[in-house]
């Protein structure tokens, strides 16, 4: 059997913190970039709350048909890392993390991301704060109207007080380990769901199935591709039961359901 180059044995190892395909992981190892961080705190700020609005759509996401916490359910496919970090969704995604991104308020308390605007481009959206962005790979027009349908549902639903405008400023602690782990989130792709939070000046990490916690814990203290900052690590077993019968049952909008795989973002590698 023909031994792996160095680039090939880098690439492997990168995707498996990323998710990505050979075609995205093999031309950023060669051109040095194993696994960067994000430039500036602006840039880590928004992946920081990326990734706790992440792990709550995931919650949702379980509860859509065919409702189940014993499967992996997770927001995020693949994060290619770089200056501007490019996230590939799971079907029916969009929405969900939409409607934690977007600012509004709610309750009288402003929440999703202030100043957080949106910018189409043809085959992916752009989130942006105007110092800061995220792209959204393979999200079309078609797409975004989507997940932007699912958004105005759930306002009406919940009763938000208004969509645009509202929005939480307030900066994340430790922020740098929030975009760290986004951009390693692939990591707990096995595990039946991921939650991860800034907890006390510190990110606490939880999972339910995949991966054990030595192996979480040697992967990001990996000298090429893991992350300097400590986080506090839990592992719990699958859930034995799944999800009550009445959940699995609940009257969801059938665009949202049904029709939302035909119209799912393409996960390929989709460029500006």
């Amino acid at each position: 059997m023909a031994r792996l180059s160095t680039t090939d044995r880098l690439a492997d190892l990168r995707r498996a913190y990323t998710g990505e395909n050979l075609s995205q992981a093999v031309p950023a190892v060669r051109a040095g970039d194993l696994l960067p961080g994000a430039a500036t705190e602006a840039q880590r700020q928004l992946e920081a709350k990326v990734l706790v609005a992440a792990c709550t759509a995931a919650s949702v996401l379980q509860l859509m048909p065919p409702a189940s916490i014993v499967r992996p359910t997770h927001v995020v496919r693949t994060a290619e890392p770089g200056e501007t970090l490019r996230l590939h969704l799971h079907e029916r995604a969009l929405g969900p993390l939409l409607f934690e991104l977007l600012p509004r308020t709610e309750g009288g308390f402003g929440t999703g991301v202030a100043g957080l605007r949106h910018q189409q481009h043809r085959r992916s959206a752009e989130l942006t704060t105007g110092d800061a962005a995220i792209v959204l790979a393979g999200v079309d027009e078609k797409a975004w109207d989507l997940g932007m349908r699912y958004v105005r549902w759930m306002h009406e639903f919940r009763g938000v007080e208004y969509v645009d405008g509202g929005g939480n400023d307030e900066e994340i602690n430790e922020a740098a380990t929030g975009s760290a782990l986004l951009r390693r989130v692939h990591l707990w792709h096995d595990a039946s769901w991921v939650r991860a939070l800034p907890l006390d000046g510190a990110w606490f990490v939880e999972w339910a199935g995949g991966p054990a916690e030595e192996e979480i814990r040697d992967r990001l203290g990996h000298p090429d591709f893991g992350t300097p900052v400590r986080v506090g690590l839990r592992r719990l077993d699958t859930p034995g039961q799944d999800v009550e019968e009445g959940l699995r049952t609940y009257p969801w909008p059938a665009e949202f359901v049904s029709a939302v795989t035909a119209a799912e973002p393409d996960q390929g590698p989709a460029r500006r």
